[in-house]
């Protein structure tokens, strides 16, 4: 039934020949570009493979690398920073899949207490309680292994409206939502592909997964309350903890994003002060210590850094007092100091955590300070790093 172009060879107006997928990679390639992303090689080797290929025994490689595959070792691994690229503006329709999936994976935790206990339990461990699973719309991605829904719970409902309108398929996918199963270019390949299930009849399921499949998803929001990504966490300490959501065609990166900041964004611009944390459970210890949840100042930059990115976005609360709850480097360090001190405000530095200590203890000591806004206090309960 399906009568679309798939792959399209070309020959384009420089005389180049050129390889064109219409499916989920949308890649335009030319066969050096292919050698590298089937051999998992450099641009020189690509040349000799080629020339292999050919014949030709006799040849000068052109020094040089393709402008559209990185090289191997520059392609980063699933858990590391996404890269950032000057924000663009979300088309609709994807926003509309991240509200989407982040609403379906609330409610299949929510709505599945037995069956998905042992996903409570963690988040209970690490300080999340039911309200707070339901206030900040935390969800799960069942797993490959589950007997149910193998790592396809968001497509498996959504299939309806994949199959009448593909332009929807197309969101979800733009989004980071749904994995290719067999895409070479990705690590761990050869684990999706195993995943790969030919007894299904649809395309979607068949070829494609959930991508948080097996984790603990925490959407991200703005200051807006609009959903700009998801963050998927393991319930276990196995592989790669922490996975951020990937996408293709819009520019999402953890650099602009502040966990949080939906919900404390109108008290940090009220009370000018703002609780900086590094982890998405460190914001969770902070905030349970608030004894008024309802006026939250906590936020999580999602790593020891303060980028320019998130760095306006503060600006834009008119913070002056930062009070930090982690190891920073003397970029972040020197980026709050400079900020605070355009708003004549001051940074109070509560220190990290060490290996094994709970947020919890480390944050105790200052409840009164932090539940009370008292900077008053603060100045005697923590370091002052910064005054201008």
């Amino acid at each position: 039934a399906d009568t679309k172009d798939s792959l399209m060879v070309y020959v384009n107006k420089k005389d180049e020949v050129r390889f064109h997928c219409f499916g989920a990679c949308k890649g335009d390639w030319d066969i050096y570009d292919l050698i590298m992303l089937r051999k998992k090689c450099r641009f020189r080797q690509a040349q000799q493979v080629w020339a292999e290929h050919l014949g030709v025994k006799d040849f000068k490689s052109y020094d040089g690398r393709s402008p559209c595959i990185p090289e191997p070792d520059a392609t980063p691994e699933p858990d590391d920073t996404v890269g950032f690229v000057e924000p663009k503006i979300i088309d609709e329709r994807i926003v509309a899949a991240l509200d989407n999936a982040a609403n379906f994976y609330h409610d299949l935790l929510m709505s599945n207490e037995d069956r998905f206990k042992h996903i409570r339990d963690y988040l209970a461990r690490r300080g999340v309680k039911k309200d707070t699973i339901r206030k900040f719309n935390i969800g799960y991605s069942p797993s490959y292994s589950d007997d149910q829904h193998q790592g396809r719970a968001l497509i498996a409902s959504f299939f309806p409206r994949f199959e009448m309108d593909y332009g929807t398929f197309n969101a979800f996918l733009d989004g980071g939502l749904v994995r290719l199963l067999n895409d070479e270019t990705v690590k761990g390949y050869g684990y999706y592909c195993r995943q790969i299930d030919f007894t299904r009849k649809d395309q979607f399921s068949r070829n494609y997964s959930d991508y948080l499949a097996g984790r603990i998803v925490f959407p991200i929001y703005d200051a807006d309350a609009s959903p700009t990504g998801l963050v998927g966490r393991r319930p276990d300490d196995r592989g790669v903890r922490w996975l951020k959501q990937q996408t293709r065609e819009i520019a999402l990166t953890t650099k602009s994003w502040l966990y949080g900041i939906d919900k404390s964004g109108r008290y940090i611009r009220k009370y000018r002060t703002i609780i900086l944390v590094e982890g998405i459970f460190d914001n969770f210890a902070i905030y349970n210590l608030l004894q008024n949840q309802d006026k939250p100042l906590v936020v999580s930059t999602l790593g020891s850094y303060l980028s320019p990115e998130a760095a306006s976005i503060l600006k834009g609360l008119d913070v002056e007092h930062f009070i930090v709850a982690y190891n920073w480097d003397e970029a972040g360090r020197n980026r709050i100091e400079r900020i605070a001190a355009k708003s004549g405000g001051w940074v109070y530095y509560l220190g990290g955590l060490a290996e094994g200590q709970d947020p919890y203890d480390m944050l105790k000591p200052v409840v009164n300070a932090i539940s009370g806004f008292s900077l008053k206090q603060l100045k005697t309960d923590a370091q002052c790093t910064g005054r201008r």
